[in-house]
């Protein structure tokens, strides 16, 4: 919902959870976006490419909050390779974000093998101090944070 009240013309989101799709569908539509946002399942270990998605041109895809283990750290690393792999006049931005801690999930060991392996740049971590502001349900004041973001 982020990026479509941002200005995005057409979001896809994907779980592999077909329920979590269906509450976001139902935010969607209660916020009046549901011409804007839609939902599909995708398994991040199945067959089915990440792209194209019905032959659209992708602007930019956001891994948000999927590395929970090592292998779905690794797995995220292949599904990269497989966007950096594209015509790079087709290959979209990539954000790859999580809130965990990247106990074991980086991926970029694995990505690193197979960019060298082609002859193209090595990605390393760079960290970033940003302050973030929040709110919730449960507290009556915006809450800012300070944080420690891992981008490459």
């Amino acid at each position: 919902q982020a990026a479509a009240l941002l200005g995005a013309k057409r979001v896809i989101a994907t779980d592999i959870n077909a329920l979590s799709l269906r509450l976001l569908e139902y935010g969607v539509q209660e916020a009046g976006m549901g011409d804007v946002v839609e939902s599909r399942v995708l398994d991040l270990f199945g067959p089915d490419p990440l792209l194209p998605i019905d032959g659209d041109d992708i602007d930019l895809v956001l891994v948000a909050d999927v590395l929970y283990n090592q292998e779905l750290g690794m797995q995220v690393g292949r599904r990269i390779m497989e966007l950096l792999n594209m015509a790079e006049d087709r290959r979209p931005g990539i954000i790859v974000t999580d809130s965990q801690r990247f106990h074991g999930t980086d991926f970029t060991p694995l990505l690193n093998s197979e960019l060298d392996r082609v002859g193209r740049p090595l990605v390393e971590w760079e960290d970033r101090e940003i302050s973030v502001t929040t709110s919730g349900m449960l507290i009556e004041e915006d809450q800012t944070y300070n944080v420690t973001a891992r981008v490459i």
